[in-house]
């Protein structure tokens, strides 16, 4: 970057008017679609009138003008004009999410949306405006790079010890960097309650408040909606000439920490504010006081370019990584096992739309199907409307819970249809001539760019004429797979048929494991059932036919499974001891569980004054094998804790002792291990029957690993975080600060050997600096439903007990241990294939098909490169791989396809073209991606 002069112009404040609009907060979706009209209605009236009032920002968002177009349809094209003129900006974000709980594939499709409708709209905000969301991801500078954003302004807290300035130079992990300020004393408020709010209302926020003094107020009494807000339903705001100069003086010493003393940025809004539509005659007064200085309506870009032409860049600090300091409250940073339900939903939408339905649909694509646009923007819209800060952690009032929830089911089913669809498209152009029609043919699908190879439970409806109990399954390659059986039952099951009504098939349904062996990557193998022995009819007894074995059962003994690479017992606690046996590695005590107080709130964890902390360490389980075969086992263990039923709690920041009660309830625990013939990872699904408040519960594994960091997924790029607390001057530290964001995966590894703990529904860790080398993993937070709408007044709603996570909450994770680092031991390898395992569907003979019995599309021939998307393109009849690379060293690959392209570009994350790539065949294209960065690359079939 290059360094600029500073003129010596007469001091300028940019006073930039906006509102900070949740979408849904402390108000459920329609309550707050009223305001957004009252407040559009009367932007737009004052734009219309006062050609002074140059810009508003719509908060760096788009789906507000969605939301409010949905309603006042007949504003559309006046919209659009103030859009064009840069009156109204919006974008480049569709919505505005927290990054921590979502991928940062999430991340990117926001940025596509936003950018795409606001640009039909007329235009999008070109800069990086991320005034909102619970810390900043490590990788923003490359993502926003990505699409052509280099100045970044963020509101949420970095501290002043990394940033003494409020300008800085922010760096990925990549090298990228972006410009960017952290907006000054008062961040998006600053001008706004420093000077707007006392001039037009003739006192301070902070002031006391009798009822009426500033508009006509309105409440409902009833006995259903008493707590609900007051509201006032008359502006009453006029300018206080005697409060105009402290005011302006005062919002002016926000920004002291600026480099750029001679030009000044001074946002004005808050959440929910309106237009503000004494903004213009404040301004003009206020330009009269002084000598030295003056307040002018500026646009963002208009200000990006400024900052960008007098930033002393040779003064700026360089930031590197994640921006996400403390303390908790500053970062309001434990939200991310708030109402875990939400994020547990959000990531299995995630997995199912970016991991299976888009790469399974451009397969069909690929092969001559139909690749269903519509659809998937349908359900992008649901789960990115979802993602909005407040609503993915449902900091909110139950009934905006309860819609988000709504929300995320409809994309889920979505994208459920849309991989059926896919996969019955393909199906249906297999071809099946070598069949007979009586075969029963299964088809399983590999949705990921890598082959993989698992044992897979199935559920098989066999014809109860063709007299069938027992069988093997045939390959494509003609190798006969052993099958472990489950159950089989008859079954009457429907066939839909659009040419008559659904027939009825009498069936046998059989449910088994499968070693499925190589399924190619991006693709399928189809496989035929070979009949062992026949069905002895009379009364479904089959005496004569006895399960047999080879006495190769997972489970020897009650308590333990094994297979070639693990060895898991179960404890009397219900915890697990592991053994490595490729390394020799043994670990004790994985999985036990940990419950504590928490009088918190929604965004921080905090203990009771007076705790009880529980463990199930020297608690008795019930363990019982459930499940046992030469392919699978599983052993589960039942706990029972008696917890707290609740705990005293902090009303409105009263300062008293808290504590739990003494009364206790019963809470159940149910921890289930599998261990499958050829897996290096023992499964774990735990399900929490939560009849108690006020707590939190972690599920433990002490690693007895000696690293000096954790290695946690995160967007893009794995991040690498101490393990021992940063301190201060005093050797302090935020305790709460130590518990951590992740996605997929927690990693901990010294140079010989490691543990990861894989996972698709959590979103929080903690690594601990402790003689047993503790992991934990957040499974929920329980509180009470309070909303900080204020420092000084918090929403209360005592009966709206869904912030408590009452119920069943169910949890899958794994343990994967490996040698080395993580990316040797191909962590994120496995995380995907537990992420989106394989497919099987059921199909028979038929004619017309063309494609082969075994057949892959797709494959990313290096296992480092981390594949975040196989889709359509955005604007052209292409299709997208992105791929990233998390390690610090450059990775070579090929991209290679089953058919022909005809053309490769790399494009930058807005899917624009950069340049050409040069295949190296007509089916394979070489990949080069340097440490930490992102590649998006485009395809066009032949």
């Amino acid at each position: 970057m290059t360094k600029k002069t500073e003129k010596t112009d007469k001091n300028i404040g940019h006073i930039i008017p906006h509102s900070h609009w949740d979408r849904e907060w402390r108000y459920p979706i329609w309550k707050n679609r009223m305001l957004l009209v009252q407040m559009m209605e009367e932007l737009l009236e004052v734009l219309d009138k006062n050609a002074d009032y140059k810009t508003f920002i719509l908060d760096g968002q788009s789906v507000i003008i969605e939301d409010y177009l949905q309603v006042r349809p007949a504003d559309t094209e006046k919209v659009k004009n103030y859009i064009k003129q840069g009156r109204l900006s919006c974008g480049p974000w569709y919505s505005l999410p927290d990054m921590y709980p979502v991928s940062g594939e999430s991340m990117v499709r926001n940025l596509l949306k936003g950018v795409r409708y606001s640009d039909s709209l007329g235009d999008h905000l070109n800069v990086g405006y991320t005034s909102f969301g619970w810390g900043q991801t490590a990788q923003f500078p490359q993502i926003f790079r990505g699409f052509g954003i280099d100045v970044v302004l963020t509101a949420k807290y970095v501290s002043p010890e990394r940033a003494p300035d409020d300008e800085f130079v922010w760096k990925a992990p990549d090298g990228s960097e972006v410009l960017t300020s952290k907006l000054g004393k008062g961040g998006r408020h600053s001008f706004f309650i420093s000077a707007y709010v006392p001039v037009s209302n003739g006192k301070a926020v902070e002031s006391d408040y009798n009822l009426g003094e500033c508009g006509t107020v309105y409440h409902e009494a009833d006995d259903a909606h008493h707590y609900r807000d007051f509201s006032t339903v008359q502006d009453t705001t006029e300018i206080h000439d005697e409060l105009l100069k402290e005011s302006l003086q005062q919002a002016w010493d926000n920004t002291d920490g600026t480099t750029i003393k001679s030009n000044r940025l001074l946002m004005s809004g808050c959440d929910f504010s309106n237009s503000l539509p004494l903004l213009p005659e404040i301004l003009r007064r206020g330009n009269k006081l002084f000598d030295d200085k003056k307040f002018v309506f500026t646009t963002l870009q208009e200000y990006a370019a400024i900052l960008k032409e007098k930033a002393d860049y040779s003064r700026l600090k360089v930031i590197n990584g994640e921006l996400r300091d403390g303390s908790p409250l500053n970062n309001t940073g434990n939200a991310l096992a708030t109402r875990s339900y939400i994020k547990r939903l959000n990531k299995k939408v995630q997995n199912m739309m970016f991991g299976v339905a888009e790469p399974l649909s451009v397969m069909n694509a690929l092969s001559g199907g139909k690749y269903q646009t519509d659809f998937f923007q349908t359900a992008m819209a649901y789960m990115l409307k979802s993602q909005a800060h407040d609503s993915i952690n449902g900091v909110t009032q139950d009934k905006t819970v309860d819609d988000v929830m709504h929300r995320l089911s409809q994309s889920l089913e979505i994208c459920d249809v849309m991989a059926n669809q896919a996969c019955a498209e393909i199906v249906a152009k297999i071809n099946t001539d070598s069949f007979s029609s009586e075969d029963v043919l299964v088809a399983v699908f590999n949705p990921t760019p890598r082959e993989q190879s698992e044992v897979i439970k199935r559920w098989i409806y066999i014809s109860d004429k063709l007299d069938i109990w027992d069988f093997d399954l045939q390959d494509a390659d003609g190798n006969i797979k052993k099958v472990q059986p489950v159950s089989r039952a008859p079954h009457a099951i429907n066939v839909s048929d659009p040419n008559a009504r659904p027939w009825g098939f009498e069936a046998i349904r059989h449910c088994v494991y499968l070693e499925a062996g190589d399924i190619p990557a991006c693709g399928y193998s189809v496989f035929k059932v070979i009949p062992r022995y026949p069905l002895n009819r009379p009364g479904y007894i089959n005496v004569s036919q006895q399960r047999t074995s080879l006495g190769e059962d997972i489970s020897q003994t009650a308590n333990t499974l094994e297979n070639e690479f693990l060895k898991v017992q179960v404890n009397p606690n219900g915890s697990i001891n592991l053994l490595d046996k490729k390394r020799s590695q043994s670990y004790q005590n994985l999985n036990y569980f940990e419950d504590t107080g928490d009088c918190g709130n929604y965004w921080a964890y905090y203990p009771h004054t007076s705790n009880k902390t529980f463990n199930t360490l020297g608690k008795s389980a019930n363990i019982y094998l459930e499940d046992n075969g030469a392919l699978s086992a599983t052993i589960t263990a039942e706990i029972i804790l008696n917890l707290p039923v609740s705990g005293t709690k902090n009303s409105n920041h009263s300062v008293r002792e808290t504590k739990r009660s003494n009364e206790t309830r019963e809470v159940v625990i149910r921890t289930s291990y599998t261990l499958t013939k050829t897996s290096q990872r023992v499964d774990i699904k735990t399900v929490v029957d939560n009849t108690v408040e006020d707590h939190r519960m972690r599920a433990m594994f002490d690693t007895g690993i000696v690293s000096e960091y954790s290695h946690a997924a995160g967007h893009f790029t794995v991040d690498k975080r101490p393990v021992s607390p940063k301190r201060d001057q005093y050797g302090e530290y935020f305790q709460e600060m130590q518990i951590l964001p992740q996605q997929d995966f927690i990693d901990v590894s010294d140079a010989d050997k490691g543990i990861a703990l894989i996972n698709n529904c959590l979103s929080e860790f903690e690594a601990m600096d402790n003689p047993e080398r503790t992991v934990a993993l957040t499974l929920f937070r329980s509180m009470r439903n309070a909303v900080c709408t204020t420092d000084l007044v918090w929403s209360e709603f005592p009966d709206q007990k869904g912030g408590q996570s009452f119920g069943i909450q169910e949890y899958e994770y794994a343990i994967y241990p490996h040698a080395g680092m993580w990316d040797e031991g191909e962590v994120y390898c496995e995380s995907e294939n537990f992420n989106a395992p394989l497919k099987p569907v059921q199909t028979s003979k038929h004619t017309g098909g063309t494609l082969p019995t075994k057949h892959g599309f797709i494959e990313v021939d290096n296992s480092n490169l981390i594949v975040s998307a196989i889709k359509k393109a955005e604007d052209r009849d292409t299709f997208i791989v992105r791929i990233c690379n998390p390690t610090d060293g450059e990775l070579k690959g090929l991209l290679k396809f089953s058919d022909s392209v005809s053309g490769a570009w790399l494009t930058n994350l807005n899917e624009e073209r950069q340049s050409e790539i040069a295949l190296a065949n007509n089916k394979e294209v070489p990949v080069s991606v340097g440490q930490q960065k992102i590649v998006t690359i485009e395809i066009k079939p032949v």
